[in-house]
């Protein structure tokens, strides 16, 4: 985040907001233990809430917005959704770019 130029004052906030949930998403309960991280996350509903907020915040943002000029932010939304889902152990699988192809590195 501050190769992005994010504020410390952000990362921190970023850095808090995720440690506060991580003992929930990593809790003990065995019958919470057999869940994949895509249901503990709260599935489908939860990861299109997170990448909307995600992609409102960042385009609200002119310190990284450029990024995205010209891209189609439907797609984008849709692929990133597609990714989370399968990086998260739900269901589907993902086909889209690895992230160097995706990112250009």
């Amino acid at each position: 985040l501050k190769e992005l130029g994010v504020c410390d004052a952000d990362v921190t906030e970023a850095a808090t907001i995720a440690n506060s949930v991580r003992d929930d998403v990593l809790c003990k309960d065995p019958v919470a233990e057999k869940k994949t991280l895509f249901e503990k996350l709260g599935g489908a509903p939860s990861i299109d809430a997170v990448v909307d907020l995600f992609y409102k915040k960042v385009l609200a943002d002119r310190r990284v917005n450029s990024f995205f000029k010209g891209t189609d932010m439907k797609k984008q939304h849709r692929m990133q959704k597609a990714f989370l889902t399968f990086a998260f152990g739900g269901p589907g699988s993902y086909s889209g770019k690895n992230m160097r192809k995706a990112h250009h590195v």
